[in-house]
């Protein structure tokens, strides 16, 4: 196999490790959102805020979309910082911080 001529083989090498050993966002389970007796309520537009996502071994701030809530939790939509891919979680309500509007 060739050598990665642009990047190097320590490049590629410490991404997959990264993208292997890359750690998922835990979000709440069913039982804990308890859906069944409090359905979810959506909001007409995503509101910004910030929220804490936890992983296994971390805590991370995140800018997010709240997308419903019932009276226990939001369900937010956020870029994950590792892979800069969209993710959509359910957290419980103190977790989250609303953004106040920006002003034009």
């Amino acid at each position: 196999m060739g050598q990665n001529k642009r990047y190097g083989d320590s490049y590629v090498d410490k991404w997959i490790e990264g993208w292997i050993l890359r750690e998922e966002p835990m979000t709440l389970t069913a039982v804990e959102v308890d859906l069944d007796r409090d359905p979810e309520r959506l909001f007409p537009e995503p509101r910004l805020c910030r929220a804490w996502i936890r992983y296994p071994t971390k805590a991370v701030r995140v800018q997010a979309s709240a997308i419903a809530w019932n009276s226990r939790a939001v369900k937010i939509r956020f870029l994950e910082p590792a892979i800069k891919t969209e993710r959509e979680a359910w957290v419980w309500t103190n977790a989250v911080t609303p953004e106040p509007p920006h002003s034009p």
